[in-house]
């Protein structure tokens, strides 16, 4: 890296590499909430359903036998929305880094054959 040219296009290259992340995490995010709005939407209709159904109930042995299950069906969905929603960002974390991960490599080859 002698010329003033090699310098700029090492240097360029670091900011079109941090776009590239900045992107991508851009776009991970969109689909982070798209799918967060998506399960919000469930729960509202699950919430909805689960009033129906303790409002039928019809003695307070049934009321609480449902409510045991539907609590016991809400948190498994939950635990595998969590689940989901931690794979998403780890995609977005994993996508979004490689391009500077590329960019430090190329500066510590670069540092070893200057060294």
């Amino acid at each position: 890296m002698n010329k003033y040219e090699d310098i700029f296009s090492f240097g360029k290259e670091n900011i079109e590499a941090l776009v590239q992340s900045s992107t991508l995490a851009a776009k991970g995010f969109e689909e982070l909430v798209k799918a967060y709005a998506a399960y919000t939407g469930q729960t509202i209709d699950k919430a909805n359903a689960t009033a129906k159904a303790l409002a039928a109930a019809k003695t307070p042995t049934e009321f609480v036998q449902l409510q045991a299950q539907l609590t016991k069906e809400n948190a498994e969905s939950l635990m595998a929305e969590t689940k989901k929603l931690a794979e998403i960002v780890n995609t977005i974390v994993t996508s979004s880094m490689e391009p500077l991960q590329a960019r430090v490599k190329a500066a510590t080859d670069l540092c070893k054959v200057a060294a």
